[in-house]
């Protein structure tokens, strides 16, 4: 009976099936948004589902299979707002519920990836840095705005 509550997360959640399960309806919203959609403009969705996927299974106490740049140095050339991110974690929150992800499970892992926010929300353009040379500042403004 102590077992469950001796499982991490990543084992709570099904493991990887569950994850990839997730990104894929979470990736599948953010590509087709007319705002976020522009940031992966070049990138292969499975490619990004995949580095995410990874990435969370790490985090979320599976595998050690991560091997790309940590959120903050992989974010530096895009300028994100608070208010970019949290609709980002609107749609996290969509595609948890999507893959019927428990509430509790789903709120946990909502907690990881807002645990990242201090570190990849900006307060100007100023504080993005190119990543190379030849990198370009991510910075596109909301279509829906006014």
């Amino acid at each position: 009976m102590s077992e469950a509550k001796e499982q991490n997360l990543y084992q709570a959640l099904g493991g990887r099936p569950t994850l990839e399960k997730v990104h894929k309806i979470f990736y599948d919203i953010l590509y087709a948004h007319p705002w976020l959609g522009q940031y992966f403009t070049g990138l292969q969705q499975h490619f990004i589902e995949a580095q995410q996927t990874d990435f969370m299974t790490s985090a979320m106490g599976g595998p050690e299979v991560y091997c790309g740049k940590f959120p903050p140095q992989a974010h530096k050339h895009m300028y994100i707002t608070d208010e970019l991110f949290s609709l980002r974690q609107s749609f996290l929150k969509q595609a948890l519920k999507t893959a019927n992800v428990p509430d509790e499970l789903a709120e946990k892992w909502l907690k990881i990836d807002g645990a990242f926010r201090g570190r990849l929300v900006k307060k100007s353009l100023a504080d993005c840095e190119k990543r190379h040379l030849a990198d370009h500042i991510l910075n596109f403004q909301n279509p829906q705005a006014r």
